[in-house]
């Protein structure tokens, strides 16, 4: 068996708007790897019992599936922070 190749960082992440973001949870469907998105509690006098998710910038690939998929353009690609 031959050893297993590590393929290089992407140079960008998810970034999630949350003015844009609806909560409908769909990023969340596609996640290749587990827990690159989460799960938030609502912010304090959030009207709607919404859910709130945030990119984990160590998990994230840069894979781009959750931007292709979220319905309301809220997730774009960032420069990975150094």
């Amino acid at each position: 068996m031959e050893p297993a190749v590590r393929k290089a960082r992407s140079k960008t992440i998810a970034a999630i708007s949350p003015d844009l973001c609806s909560g409908c949870e769909a990023c969340l469907s596609v996640m290749p790897h587990p827990d690159c998105i989460v799960k938030l509690d609502a912010p304090p006098g959030t009207p709607f019992a919404m859910v709130v998710v945030d990119v984990d910038r160590e998990k994230c690939t840069g894979c781009t599936l959750c931007m292709r998929i979220c319905p309301w353009d809220a997730i774009t690609m960032a420069p990975r922070p150094t």
